[in-house]
């Protein structure tokens, strides 16, 4: 069964701690949950920190954790400035844009 949340408008250093909650919160749903980041404009490396984690977490548990979308916008910005989009792994790639770069 899975489970879908929508993603705060902000998510950075100053709201991190309560994203993370809500993640974990889901995670003790024992659902794969889908991230929807439509509403997401603000964002900072705290936002990619706590996916990454979350990633981790899931896939060791043998659960799946995905974006209902490719990335856009404020995300794939960050992802730019902060060299994420340099060298990336097919896991990263399929998880941040499905499988193909932002053009």
């Amino acid at each position: 069964m899975r489970q879908s949340l929508v993603v705060p408008d902000s998510v950075t250093v100053r709201s991190a701690r309560q994203f993370a909650g809500i993640l974990s919160a889901e995670y003790d749903t024992e659902r794969d949950l889908d991230l929807d980041l439509s509403a997401l404009n603000e964002v900072d490396l705290a936002f990619v920190e706590i996916l990454y984690a979350a990633r981790d977490q899931w896939t060791r548990a043998g659960r799946d954790l995905r974006l209902t979308h490719p990335a856009g916008g404020a995300v794939v910005r960050l992802l730019e400035r902060a060299g994420f989009l340099t060298d990336l792994t097919p896991q990263d790639l399929e998880f941040w844009f499905h499988g193909e770069l932002p053009q």
